[in-house]
């Protein structure tokens, strides 16, 4: 019997991000937003203020506070 990590690399949690297949911040683990303007495809999360985006710029977004999130 082989035993399977359950733990995913930082790799798979941007993909899983990415596709839509997670809603979960890796950094802090609370609900991302997934924002569509005209700078592309942006994941940010406002609780930590983490960004992930498309290109090399990183889009200058509004984000609301947690207590305006929730």
């Amino acid at each position: 019997m082989t035993i399977t990590p359950l733990a995913r690399t930082l790799d798979q949690e941007l993909v899983a991000l990415v596709r839509g297949a997670s809603l979960a911040c890796p950094v802090c683990s609370e609900f991302v937003l997934h924002m569509r303007g005209a700078y592309g495809l942006a994941i940010a999360c406002p609780e930590c203020r983490s960004i992930l985006a498309e290109g090399d710029a990183v889009p200058e977004l509004a984000l609301p506070t947690v207590a305006q999130a929730g």
